[in-house]
């Protein structure tokens, strides 16, 4: 899984929010992925799961900071035009 793909632009109709939802979701997702993966009974190879939790939770810290940021320049739109 590229944990990258969490953050699309192409589509023209998408939004910091919406690219922030899907990074969380696919953060949370590669996580628990991993988790099964070194939980798994026999499972010898524990660098790949490792290297994978580090990126989820790198993902999923940057989609909560673009969320952040994102609501924060909402806020400012709405303060300006109001």
């Amino acid at each position: 899984m590229n944990t990258i793909s969490g953050f699309s632009s192409s589509s023209p109709d998408s939004s910091a929010l919406t690219n922030a939802s899907k990074g969380l979701a696919n953060g949370n997702q590669a996580l628990v992925q991993a988790a099964v993966q070194t939980a798994t009974p026999g499972n010898t190879n524990f660098i790949n799961p490792a290297v994978q939790e580090s990126q989820s939770l790198q993902l999923v810290q940057a989609s909560a900071e673009a969320a952040s940021t994102a609501s924060q320049m909402l806020g400012s739109l709405l303060n300006v035009t109001a």
